[in-house]
């Protein structure tokens, strides 16, 4: 027996891919914020977090764009 999901069940679980990309982001936007503030930021710490920040706005157009498919 095979189970398909709905466009409102794959809706509401890419919300919550969404959502959690969201909390992510905003946590490495406030660790940039943080890491840039001291006297000497670390370089190697300041471009992590520039990546994870990057690599979380390509997820979120993935699923931005799946979204829009359903």
């Amino acid at each position: 027996m095979t189970v398909e999901l709905t466009a409102e069940e794959k809706t509401a679980i890419i919300q919550q891919h969404l959502k959690s990309i969201a909390y992510s982001e905003y946590n490495a936007t406030l660790s940039l914020a943080e890491a840039q503030a001291v006297a000497s930021p670390s370089a190697e710490s300041v471009a992590s977090l520039t990546d994870q920040i990057a690599d979380l706005a390509a997820q979120k157009q993935i699923l931005v764009t799946e979204l829009a498919s359903l």
